[in-house]
């Protein structure tokens, strides 16, 4: 008799594999988030993780912390909690935020060419329900240039250019995924967080209680030409309360303090933001 493997159930089935990875070598890591492949030109995330086992444990605390599920369900009718994991990297807090809450269903945007398709991979690998995106998300649609520090893939910027060594699509997440919902939103580009809010805002405007969760590094603001209070102002216009991630503990702060705070560590101070809607009706 002839053996045929039965179907695995439609929540066990994979999704189609990501195109096969070539490129600079890679190394496989074990985590706390499963095992984790990255760049091993990577000298800031990949020796930590080597060491740790972990990646900014006190972020993904929070992140687990306030990842609760609002509407969606799955086919059982529990409860399933949505993500934006904006700012992605290969994937490591995607596949925490999965492994600890099965049936997660994670959007996971990444922007550099060879970060996104390993990105890609480890989230086929964990078999969770992670749709990786290999777009920078803005306020408006457009082709951009990359930038990345040479030892560090985490500081990849975008930059409106003329010349460039790589170019990424940039959109609206509003435009990418018109009917998204999310309870969580992690975002982490580099300075550009206040044009990822800007392109999302029909989103959370649909989505009943998101949190979201933002780093806030003034420095990287400045660059860009930006005033760090002006940016915070601008949250609140959006019908955002704000409230500062410090020293392990979520702490309502008033702007001066929160850029204070950062400052006073240095070029390279900064915060997670933990925002929330101060009024549904006033999200616009």
């Amino acid at each position: 008799m002839k053996w045929t493997r039965p179907p695995a159930p439609a929540a066990a089935r994979r999704p189609v594999a990501p195109r096969p990875y070539t490129g600079e070598r890679l190394v496989c890591l074990e985590s706390d988030a499963g095992p984790l492949w990255i760049p091993e030109s990577d000298d800031v995330m990949r020796p930590y993780i080597a060491a740790q086992g972990v990646w900014e444990a006190e972020e993904g605390r929070l992140l687990l912390e306030l990842a609760r599920p609002s509407v969606r369900k799955d086919a059982t009718g529990r409860p399933v909690v949505r993500v934006a994991d904006i700012g992605a990297n290969v994937g490591y807090f995607s596949l925490l935020l999965a492994k600890t809450f099965p049936g997660a269903i994670i959007d996971a945007f990444e922007p550099h060419p060879t970060t996104s398709a390993v990105l890609a991979l480890n989230a086929w690998n964990s078999g969770a329900d992670i749709t990786p995106h290999a777009v920078a998300l803005s306020a408006g649609a457009r082709l951009l240039g990359l930038t990345t520090a040479a030892t560090n893939l985490g500081d990849t910027r975008t930059a409106e250019t003329d010349v460039a060594d790589m170019l990424t699509p940039a959109a609206p997440l509003d435009d990418l995924l018109p009917d998204a919902v999310y309870d969580l939103v992690k975002i982490d580009v580099q300075g550009y967080e206040p044009d990822v809010l800007a392109g999302m805002t029909d989103a959370l405007h649909r989505s009943p209680q998101p949190v979201i969760v933002s780093e806030f590094w003034p420095a990287a603001l400045r660059d860009r030409g930006l005033d760090p209070m002006d940016v915070l102002e601008g949250y609140r216009a959006m019908g955002l309360e704000i409230r500062a991630h410090v020293a392990d503990a979520v702490t309502t702060m008033d702007d001066a303090a929160i850029v204070r705070v950062c400052d006073e560590a240095g070029p390279f101070g900064q915060v997670n933001l933990v925002m929330s809607k101060a009024d549904r009706s006033a999200l616009r």
